[in-house]
């Protein structure tokens, strides 16, 4: 199999198997994301896929035989028809007898294109744990930054997967507002993931990465990259706020500076502890010269 382009997978997928899918991005504009910026986007053929199936199941057999996890492989792969996406199902339940849970990335675009029965005939077929790109709780950030829906709209879609019995991980990007508007976004954020209730929070720490429209914005001045100690403070007041003691909160990520993990019902108080440690400790000049945030 021909597969173009870089392949990224959320990190509590790192041992789980990698089924290419799509490549690419339908969106490819956000402001801030530069993932597949010279990579067209394609379905891969359902041949490509289940030769692909084959190959590896005749290189390890048992491994295919006992697997209860699948991850499928692109940007937003959940974009694809339900007919399409039962297809490469049906293909994967051929070759992995036992999968359980096909998951993968799903933009608030992806969810919006599929009905009601849609989305519950794929929630019977497996499919689960989707990470979805909510980045922030603000419509004015989200316009900003051409994520390409509202706050709103997010809302009402992660509901519907709710509602369908899909479970969600959002994928949250701390810092999205600018300078001087973190802890009014930060309250925005803690409302939207109160109300659709996810699985799992995923805090990525917004980063300008080279050539992207976000970097030429902070290099014009547009943008204004707010402190770190701001950033933490933001972060720890969507923590104080948030209200959904089964939800397992993750940020430990290369792009955060404080790593904290935990489910909220059991760990939120040492968490926002060592947040504060970090805001009471932080020294932005230094922490703007020796930290990095310009590559995945």
């Amino acid at each position: 199999m021909e597969y173009n382009g870089p392949v990224y997978r959320p990190p509590m997928e790192a041992e789980t198997f990698l089924i290419p899918v799509t490549e690419g991005c339908t969106h490819n504009s956000c402001r801030f994301c530069n993932m597949y910026k010279n990579v067209e986007f394609r379905m891969l053929s359902l041949t490509s896929i289940e030769e692909f199936l084959v190959e590896t199941k005749k290189n390890y057999s048992q491994f295919m035989n006992q697997l209860d996890r699948v991850y499928l492989l692109g940007a937003d792969p959940f974009v694809l028809s339900a007919d399409k996406l039962e297809d490469i199902i049906s293909l994967i339940r051929k070759y992995c007898p036992k999968v359980q849970i096909i998951t993968m990335y799903a933009a608030v675009r992806n969810i919006t294109i599929k009905t009601d029965e849609e989305l519950k005939r794929l929630a019977d077929l497996g499919v689960n744990d989707l990470y979805v790109g909510i980045e922030t709780g603000s419509t004015e950030s989200l316009t900003y930054l051409n994520k390409g829906n509202t706050a709103e709209e997010a809302k009402e879609q992660c509901l519907r997967l709710n509602a369908a019995g899909i479970r969600h991980r959002d994928m949250m990007m701390p810092g999205a507002a600018g300078k001087g508007k973190l802890l009014q976004e930060a309250e925005e954020s803690a409302k939207l993931e109160n109300a659709t209730k996810p699985d799992m929070i995923i805090l990525t720490t917004m980063s300008i990465f080279p050539e992207t429209e976000l970097d030429k914005d902070v290099k014009s001045g547009i943008f204004t990259v707010p402190p770190e100690s701001e950033v933490l403070m933001a972060e720890k007041r969507f923590i104080e706020l948030l209200d959904i003691p089964d939800t397992y909160l993750w940020a430990a990520h290369s792009l955060d500076s404080t790593r904290i993990a935990g489910l909220l019902r059991d760990d939120k108080e040492n968490m926002l502890k060592h947040l504060q440690y970090s805001i009471d400790t932080m020294d932005d000049e230094k922490f703007r010269q020796t930290f990095r945030r310009n590559h995945l």
